[in-house]
C-alpha cells in the first residue's frame, strides 16, 4: 500500500503521544528478565524505532522492518511461551500504526496533540513575538492564557517559581524569567485599557498565593504590582493597606517604600501632588539602619525635592550616610516598563 511513500523533509515537534505507544513494548521486554548484554540488543531495535517516529517524516516500510526485527530478536532470546506478552504488545503497536498510515494516505491525520509544557512554551513565545512587534495587549492576552496553564500544572508543593521550572525540565522557556515580563506587560497594557490593571491585580495575587516562598525581592515586586493596580483602578484605600502591610513584612526592602511614595508625586499622582506624604514614606525607609537599596531611596528623595522646589532639602539628602548593606542600583520602574522584550 505504501510502496511509493517518501519521508517528509519537514520535521514537526516531538510527538509525545505516538512515542508513548511504545511503552507497553518496553515494559514487556523488561519483564523478560534478560541479562544486560542480551536485553540491550532488543532495546537497540526499539530505540531505533522510537527515533524514526518521534518527530514524524518516518517511513512505514522502515518501521515495519524494525518491528519484524524486534519480533525475531525476541524469538531468538526466549521461547514462544515467554515471548507471548511481548509479541502481543508489538502487534498492538503495529495495528495502531496501520490505522495511522491509512489516515496519512487519506490526508485526515489529526494534528499532534500538544503536551501542557509544549502549549505553554508556544504561548510564551507567541507573547514575546507580539511584544517585539509592538502589540503589547495581544502579548498579554497570550501570556494570560499561559498563566492559566501554569495554574493547572502547578502543585501545592511548588512554592517557588524555581520549583516549577525544575518540574518541567523540557521547556524551552523559563517561567522564572517570564513571570516578571508578564507583570510589567500588564502594567503597560493598563495604561491604555483599565481591564489590564484588573488582570494585573488578579495575576499578582494568584502568583503570590501559588509561589508563596519566593524571595523577598520577588515578593516585593508582586505586592507592589497589587498596590499599583489598585491605585490605578481608583481603589486608593485598598492600595494604602497593601503597601502598609508590605513595608511591615519587609521593612528593609527599599523598593517597597519607593513604590508606595511614587503614587503621591510621580506616577498618576493626585492633584495637588502630596509631596509631604511621599517624603514621609521615603524618610521612614531611611530610618532603617539595614535598608537595602538605600541609594535608590536617596535618589528618589532627591528627585522629589528637586520637583518640589526644596533646594535646602536636596542639600540635606547629599549628606545622608550610605549604609554598607546598600545594594547596587536597581533599574528605575520607568526604565523597566520601557524595555524591549527578548526571545528566550
Amino acid at each position: 500500500m505504501f510502496e511509493k511513500w517518501r519521508p517528509s523533509n519537514e520535521p514537526t515537534r516531538y510527538d509525545e503521544a505516538r512515542v508513548a505507544q511504545l511503552e507497553p513494548i518496553e515494559i514487556e521486554l523488561k519483564k523478560l528478565g534478560l541479562p544486560l548484554v542480551r536485553i540491550r540488543k532488543l532495546n537497540g531495535i526499539l530505540n531505533a524505532l522510537e527515533m524514526q517516529i518521534e518527530d514524524g517524516g518516518d517511513s512505514p516500510q522502515v518501521n515495519a522492518l524494525l518491528l519484524e526485527a524486534l519480533r525475531e530478536g525476541v524469538n531468538h532470546q526466549v521461547d514462544k511461551r515467554r515471548a507471548r506478552a511481548a509479541m502481543r504488545a508489538i502487534d498492538a503497536f503495529h495495528f495502531h500504526e496501520i490505522k495511522r498510515w491509512k489516515q496519512v494516505k487519506a490526508g485526515d491525520l489529526p494534528p499532534i496533540e500538544l503536551t501542557p509544557e509544549e502549549h505553554l512554551d508556544d504561548l510564551m513565545q507567541d507573547g514575546y513575538g507580539l511584544s517585539q512587534a509592538g502589540q503589547g495587549t495581544a502579548a498579554c492576552d497570550r501570556w494570560l492564557e499561559a498563566w492559566e496553564i501554569i495554574k493547572q500544572m502547578a502543585t501545592p508543593q511548588m512554592r517557588t517559581v524555581e520549583a516549577f521550572d525544575d518540574a518541567c525540565p523540557g521547556m524551552l522557556q523559563s517561567v522564572f524569567n517570564w513571570c516578571s515580563d508578564l507583570e510589567i506587560g500588564l502594567h503597560n497594557a493598563g495604561i491604555d485599557d483599565l481591564i489590564y490593571h484588573e488582570h494585573r491585580l488578579r495575576y499578582a495575587h494568584e502568583f503570590l498565593a501559588q509561589f508563596s516562598d519566593v524571595d523577598a525581592e520577588r515578593h516585593v515586586q508582586f505586592t507592589r504590582a497589587e498596590g499599583e493596580a489598585l491605585w490605578n483602578l481608583g481603589r486608593r484605600t485598598e492600595a494604602e493597606a497593601v503597601y502598609e502591610k508590605l513595608v511591615e513584612r519587609f521593612p528593609d526592602q527599599g523598593w517597597g517604600y519607593i513604590g508606595w511614595s511614587d503614587h503621591y508625586w510621580l506616577w498618576g499622582a493626585p492633584e495637588p501632588k502630596e509631596y509631604e506624604r511621599a517624603e514621609a514614606i521615603l524618610q521612614r525607609a531611611l530610618a532603617r539602619p539595614n535598608l537595602r537599596y538605600r541609594n535608590d531611596v536617596l535618589e528618589r528623595l532627591e528627585s522629589l525635592h528637586e520637583e518640589w522646589g526644596r533646594p535646602e532639602k536636596q542639600a540635606s539628602d547629599a549628606t545622608e550616610p550610605v549604609s554598607p548593606t546598600s545594594k547596587p542600583k536597581q533599574a528605575s520602574r520607568r526604565r523597566k516598563h520601557r524595555r524591549k522584550k527578548r526571545k528566550r
